[in-house]
C-alpha cells in the first residue's frame, strides 16, 4: 500500500505503467492519496483505482495529517509513504511499523529544497533510518543514501512523465517557439522569461514566439503585462495543457525550452522530446537537475533577464547547439514512466535494481 500526500495529473502514465506490471504479478498494490499539497497549487488528479482523502493542513500548511489512513498503512504487508518530515501520518506509520518490524519504504526527495545542509535535512535522514528502504527520484540521490546508510536498501523510481516509446523527437525544421511549461507561480519566475524574451526579440529571427504553458496565481498578472506591453502577438499564454499529443506538437515546434526559476519535471519532459533547456544557475532545483549537462542544455545567471536574453540569441544564432537525438536518449533510458514503474515495483518486491547505462 502506498499512502501519498498527492497524486497529480503528471503521475497518470506512471500509474498506468505500474498497473500493467502488477497485472502479471502477485503484487496487489493500492494507492491512497490526499487532495492537495502543502503548496496549494499542487493538487491530485483522478486516477482509476486510487482512494482519495481530504488532507488536513496544520500550522499554516507546515504539517500534514491524512485522516483515515494510518491504520490502513500500519496493517499493510508492505507500506510506502512520502519521505516528508512534514507528514504526521508518515511519521506514525513509519514509527509504528518500525516497532513491529514490518517492511516500510519511504519515497521522495532525499534532501529538502534548501539542500542537504539545511536545518531540516536531519529529519529526513532520521525518517530514512527508521524505514526498511528508500525509493529515490534520482540515481544521484541513491548514491547519497548509499554513502550515508550503507546497510539501507535503495531503489530509484526516477520522475518519468511518459512511457519510453512515447519519448520521441520530431525532426521538424519549423521550430519557432521558446517554451515554458510549468506552474505560473513566483518561485518559477515566468515573468523573468517574458522580460528576457522582450529584450531579445529585436535580435531573434522573425516569427519566433514565446509560449507559456501552465496556470497559477500569476496567470492574470502575466496576461495583463503582455497586453500592456503590446506583445500579445509574440507571447502566447496557453493555460494548462495535460494532453500528451498536444504537448508533443508544441515541443515539435520548439527550438529551446527555459526554466527561469527552479527546474524539475519540466526538464525531464523537455529532454524527453529532444528539446534542450536553458536553466537558471542558482535556484533550489529538484534532483532531476542531474540530467542537465553541456549535451542537454545550458545555464544562465539566475535572476538576470539580460543574461537569459543573451542565451536566447545565442541559441537562434546557432552559437549554442545540441544533438536532439542525444538529448532525447539522455532522458529516455532512466526518466520514462516505464523505468519509473519498474523501479517502484522492484522496491515493493525487494528485487535488486541496476542502473540502466
Amino acid at each position: 500500500m502506498a499512502i501519498l500526500a498527492v497524486l497529480p495529473e503528471y503521475r497518470r502514465s506512471f500509474i498506468e505503467e505500474l498497473t500493467k506490471l502488477t497485472s502479471t504479478s502477485a503484487v496487489k498494490l493500492r494507492f491512497i492519496a490526499g487532495d492537495s499539497h502543502a503548496d496549494a497549487s499542487v493538487r491530485s488528479s483522478w486516477h482509476p483505482g486510487v482512494t482519495y482523502v481530504s488532507n488536513v493542513h496544520l500550522f499554516g500548511r507546515r504539517m500534514l495529517w491524512q485522516p483515515g489512513t494510518v491504520f490502513a498503512g500500519i496493517r499493510a504487508d508492505v507500506a510506502i509513504v512520502d519521505l516528508n518530515p512534514r507528514s504526521i501520518t508518515a511519521w506514525l506509520i513509519v514509527g509504528t511499523r518500525r516497532l513491529t518490524r514490518r517492511r516500510t519504504l519511504v519515497w521522495g526527495h532525499v534532501n529538502p529544497r534548501a539542500g542537504r545542509d539545511s536545518r531540516t535535512a536531519p529529519l529526513r535522514r532520521f525518517m530514512r533510518r527508521l524505514s526498511s528502504g528508500v525509493v529515490t527520484y534520482t540515481w544521484t540521490d541513491a548514491e547519497q543514501v548509499n554513502a550515508e546508510q550503507q546497510k539501507s536498501p535503495v531503489w530509484v523510481a526516477a520522475n518519468g512523465l511518459y512511457p519510453s516509446d512515447k519519448l520521441v523527437y520530431n525532426p521538424s525544421s519549423n521550430r519557432y517557439r521558446i517554451l515554458y511549461v510549468g506552474r505560473l507561480e513566483t518561485a518559477k519566475r515566468p515573468e523573468l522569461l517574458v522580460d528576457a524574451y522582450l529584450r531579445a526579440i529585436s535580435k531573434l529571427p522573425d516569427g519566433v514566439k514565446l509560449t507559456l504553458v501552465g496556470s497559477g496565481s500569476l496567470s492574470s498578472t502575466l496576461e495583463e503585462r503582455v497586453e500592456h506591453l503590446g506583445a500579445s502577438d509574440q507571447v502566447e499564454l496557453l493555460g494548462h495543457i495535460g494532453d500528451y499529443c498536444a504537448l508533443k506538437q508544441i515541443y515539435a515546434e520548439t527550438m529551446i525550452s527555459v526554466s527561469p526559476g527552479y527546474a524539475g519535471l519540466s526538464l525531464t519532459q523537455s529532454l524527453g522530446f529532444g528539446v534542450p533547456m536553458l536553466v537558471a544557475d542558482d535556484e533550489p532545483h529538484a534532483p532531476e537537475i542531474e540530467l542537465l549537462s553541456p549535451e542537454t542544455g545550458a545555464y544562465f545567471a539566475a535572476g538576470s533577464a539580460e543574461a537569459l536574453a543573451a542565451r536566447l540569441v545565442e541559441v537562434f544564432e546557432g552559437r549554442l547547439r545540441w544533438e536532439p537525438e542525444r538529448v532525447m536518449e539522455t532522458a529516455r533510458g532512466q526518466y520514462s514512466s516505464t523505468a519509473m514503474a519498474s523501479g517502484f515495483l522492484a522496491a515493493i518486491i525487494g528485487k535488486q535494481q541496476e542502473e540502466d547505462q
